[in-house]
């Protein structure tokens, strides 16, 4: 497992990591804005699904940018969760399709400087 994923914590913990060592590598931060995709697989060690974008923005002090999770819900109708869903569970894939929508210890990160 790689340095970034940091264990178990899924991607709250995969997206605290990288903010981290942005903060400390401006190469690093280079890159991530630039091609965030290849170098967050670079960093797991593993690629991640075609399907999945990774956009990567660098907040100022005249715009902050404010991420909302998704309106739908991993749970599908009759109350059963889809077998995509818990397989990325299980296979503790944080790059499934299952969102996380954690995004405290980045909004510590970022917002505290304001």
């Amino acid at each position: 497992m790689s340095e970034a994923t940091g264990g178990s914590g899924g991607l709250a913990e995969v997206k605290r990591s990288l903010i981290e060592k942005s903060l400390q590598d401006e190469s690093f931060r280079q890159r991530l804005l630039e091609e965030p995709k290849a170098l967050i697989e670079q960093e797991l060690g593993t690629p991640m699904p075609d399907e999945v974008q990774i956009l990567a923005v660098e907040e100022t002090p005249q715009t902050i940018y404010l991420v909302l999770p998704p309106t739908t819900s991993a749970v599908g109708r009759g109350g059963e969760i889809p077998d995509h869903h818990l397989e990325a569970v299980a296979g503790g894939d944080p790059w499934g399709s299952g969102s996380q929508t954690n995004t405290d210890s980045y909004d510590r990160l970022c917002c505290s400087r304001l």
